[in-house]
């Protein structure tokens, strides 16, 4: 596994990370047990980088995080976000959660109406009070003195721009309650924001096949002000796990429009037979050659295929030439193409 330095800090972050965003979720099946070995996987192949959120099944994913690392603390890297809230309708489905599960096994598309309910009870506060209460509990659940990462968890933009959070957060590292802080940007553009402000040691960036625009706009900005980048949503909530045909240009991923021409999907089709394998293979492997992020998130709580990636990417690494064409395909800066190691 190779390990790049995250931007200023002196982390050192596995190249593919832990997303454990459904850890502990109503839609995880398995349980704890399948979370520890999804985590202990993760742990047996050296990533040592895991990614989560006090929202995340209203702060099971923390829980059992802390839980599955506590003996291997000094060679991992927990980072967790804070600012959404949880709503009366989220508090009422963490004490459901067994009866939700067994609903979602009769009516597996219950899941989406879930999720339409969770999204419309969202709100978000990042005040001081709130922050400070939410920092303790996320230490708490995670079994630790010290967050290692926190971001702000999709703040708009007008909290980035007015910049009283980021001096609430340099207070909190000198309390020592976190060692480094960062923003998990709700869109690019906002990475631009994040980089005036010295103390960010991070950002967290949609970025895939199918939603560039992170590689024009935020990279080359986060590589002069030596940000960390983290790509989440690599293969754009599972749709690059389907053949081309099957993705339309109207789609979602992750509550953004994707402009993609089948054109072009049929091509980074093509062009992934040709490197012998499939679009999520082309799309993990094409962003853990960019030496400007630190690190991929790959989101799963099944172990099984965790390792289906990790064997599908242990393979060479993506050609010069490759490269090029993918960068030409989504109108993205060059790359140096710099092999990797698994």
């Amino acid at each position: 596994m190779e390990y790049r330095r995250l931007g200023k800090s002196e982390l050192n972050v596995s190249v593919l990370g832990l997303g454990c965003s459904r850890l502990g979720s109503v839609t995880q099946a398995g349980g704890e047990q399948a979370a520890f070995r999804v985590i202990g996987c993760a742990l047996d192949a050296g990533i040592n980088f895991f990614d989560t959120a006090d929202i995340y099944g209203q702060g099971t994913s923390e829980i059992l995080l802390g839980k599955a690392v506590k003996a291997h603390r000094e060679r991992v890297v927990l980072a967790t976000k804070a600012g959404y809230c949880l709503s009366v309708m989220g508090g009422l489905a963490k004490r459901f959660k067994p009866l939700l599960r067994r609903l979602l096994r009769v009516k597996p598309g219950f899941s989406q109406s879930i999720q339409k309910v969770r999204a419309a009870q969202a709100r978000q506060d990042f005040s001081t009070p709130y922050l400070t209460g939410r920092i303790e509990a996320s230490l708490r659940r995670l079994r630790v003195e010290a967050l290692d990462l926190f971001y702000l968890h999709s703040p708009p933009a007008d909290v980035l721009e007015r910049g009283e959070v980021f001096e609430a957060l340099e207070t909190f590292k000198r309390q020592g309650k976190l060692r480094h802080y960062g923003v998990s940007c709700l869109a690019a553009e906002d990475a631009l924001l994040c980089a005036r402000q010295p103390g960010v040691a991070a950002v967290q960036l949609e970025i895939n096949l199918l939603k560039p625009d992170a590689l024009a706009q935020a990279l080359p900005a986060s590589r002069a002000r030596d940000l960390g980048v983290v790509a989440r949503q690599a293969l754009a909530g599972g749709l690059l796990l389907c053949p081309a045909a099957e993705l339309h240009p109207e789609a979602h991923a992750s509550g953004g429009q994707f402009e993609a021409g089948q054109s072009r999907l049929a091509q980074l089709e093509k062009l992934a037979a040709e490197t012998g394998g499939g679009l999520a293979r082309l799309a993990v492997q094409y962003l853990r050659q960019l030496d400007e992020i630190s690190s991929v998130l790959i989101g799963t709580t099944n172990a099984g295929h965790l390792q289906e990636h990790l064997a599908a990417l242990a393979g060479p690494p993506l050609s010069p030439d490759h490269l090029a064409r993918i960068q030409a395909l989504l109108g993205a800066p060059p790359a140096d193409g710099r092999p990797p190691s698994l």
